[in-house]
């Protein structure tokens, strides 16, 4: 169990009863006395943010009444406190960028395993963003890096600078001399046209280019 308080809540939005099924049982262990509330549609979702106060809401991107996305939005004027993750099937590098764009907390695929998925979800419960994709959307991260003029390299290190490591371990991590990392941290600055770590991260996450 983990050290997160016992009245912690999650809304979990799915309209497949099989999948909440198996996601309860997964996220059971999440920590002691952890509440686990379902919504199968966009309706009882936001029937359920009027009535209750959640750590964390999971999100669909595919429900029968409505588009995950514009209910994000919905759920985010009934609260904007709560963080949302995304919970999908897709892939798609686009629906990655515009879900970060709405203010995601998370990008989850739904091929993630267990312990990856209560890994990620403390996470977010303590505040971190979070990003995982299947092997497609890696596929699409090499893609979009290549549009942008990003090298295999400066993704590596964009993932580094996403950990929030400082050049030092950065160069001992890729083995490259510290001229080399500022060399290619200026070119990721200039590619994404941004003037600190922070906002290259911020920017590279929209864009699908940070690969956690």
């Amino acid at each position: 169990m983990s050290s997160l308080p016992p009245d912690t809540r999650l809304l979990l939005i799915d309209d497949h009863q099989i999948y909440l099924d198996g996601l309860t049982l997964t996220l059971g262990s999440l920590c002691e006395g952890v509440q686990l509330d379902h919504a199968r549609n966009a309706a009882e979702a936001l029937q359920q943010v009027r009535e209750h106060p959640y750590d964390l809401i999971l999100l669909d991107l595919q429900l029968p009444d409505s588009s995950g996305l514009a209910l994000m939005q919905k759920l985010r004027a009934a609260d904007a406190m709560v963080p949302i993750a995304i919970l999908t099937a897709s892939n798609s590098a686009s629906d990655l960028e515009a879900a970060l764009q709405l203010g995601a907390a998370g990008f989850i695929s739904k091929t993630t395993d267990g312990k990856t998925l209560l890994d990620a979800v403390t996470q977010l419960l303590y505040g971190a963003q979070i990003v995982i994709g299947d092997e497609s959307l890696s596929v699409d991260r090499q893609s979009n890096a290549r549009e942008v003029g990003i090298t295999p390299r400066q993704l590596e290190i964009l993932d580094l600078l996403a950990e929030g490591l400082p050049n030092k371990v950065i160069c001992q991590r890729l083995s490259l001399s510290e001229d080399t990392v500022k060399t290619h941290l200026k070119a990721l600055f200039s590619s994404l046209n941004c003037h600190n770590r922070t906002e290259c991260v911020t920017h590279a996450r929209k864009l699908g280019l940070v690969s956690f």
